[in-house]
């Protein structure tokens, strides 16, 4: 008798330690999930976008028509354009985005410490994530819809498409989805008093919309091609509701994957043609 109770107490002593690896897999992907959300994390994951595209604008984005960036890059120049600070004018939009960044963590007064493992994880999610956008590109449009730019655009060396792929991801989502989302939310929410769930689905679809209409919706003989309008209207819907549930990190990462991806795409079909 005293074997058997000592054996089932050695049982029960194994069952909290197999209860307790749980948890701790549970927790990670809890601190995963809030982490890859804070300001601190996306500005150390955006960082190399924004220094690569950044560079890129300044030596290699530029055609006979003048400089190759998606619009939304461009509209946020417009708003240092009076300051006519020349070159250094061109790294004022990365700035921007680094100032607020640094002012949203500051004002949430979050620990100044990121976990690298998280901010590798994003780039593996950013990546998967960018894949369901590609396969419904191929349905909707039957060829990868890229970033919108310049017409001088199909010119560029690839390497400066992808840049401008990248420079899509960051100002876009900073446009339609940080701003443009966290504004309506705020009207939604705060002002009409719709209540929080409400304002964010009516936030979204109003940036979808927005976003659709952002990107050029009209074929050749100048007809509105039906496609791009179902295409470009999931995808702000897509990117609107990963911005809610992920956060702006990886709606970027999601969207400069995506917008690379389409780009390697079309080269790889036109090396095949």
């Amino acid at each position: 008798m005293a074997r058997s109770r000592g054996t089932n107490a050695g049982r029960s002593q194994k069952k909290p330690a197999r209860a307790e690896r749980a948890p701790g897999g549970l927790s990670f992907l809890n601190r995963y999930l809030d982490e890859s959300r804070t300001p601190l994390t996306v500005l150390l994951f955006l960082l190399p976008l924004l220094i690569v595209y950044e560079a890129l604008v300044v030596v290699a984005l530029r055609s006979g028509g003048g400089l190759v960036t998606p619009d939304a890059h461009r509209w946020i120049l417009t708003l240092f354009a009076a300051f006519d600070l020349g070159t250094v004018g061109l790294w004022l939009p990365g700035v921007l985005v680094v100032v607020l960044l640094l002012c949203w963590h500051t004002i949430e007064r979050r620990p100044w410490r990121i976990d690298s493992t998280v901010v590798g994880l994003m780039w593996s999610e950013s990546l998967v994530l960018a894949l369901p956008l590609l396969v419904f590109s191929q349905a909707a449009l039957r060829i990868p819809a890229v970033a919108a730019a310049a017409p001088s655009f199909d010119q560029l060396p690839l390497g400066a498409k992808l840049a401008v792929s990248v420079g899509a991801g960051i100002y876009e989502e900073l446009l339609f989805r940080l701003g443009l989302i966290g504004i309506l939310v705020v009207v939604f929410d705060d002002i009409m008093k719709l209540g929080r769930a409400r304002a964010t689905a009516f936030a979204v679809g109003a940036s979808a919309l927005a976003f659709m209409a952002y990107h050029p919706l009209r074929d050749a003989t100048g007809s509105v091609h039906p496609a791009r309008v179902v295409f470009y209207l999931g995808a702000g819907v897509y990117f609107g509701v990963l911005f809610v549930v992920r956060g702006f990190g990886i709606a970027v990462g999601a969207h400069a994957f995506y917008d690379a991806l389409a780009v390697l795409f079309a080269a790889s079909s036109a090396g095949t043609e």
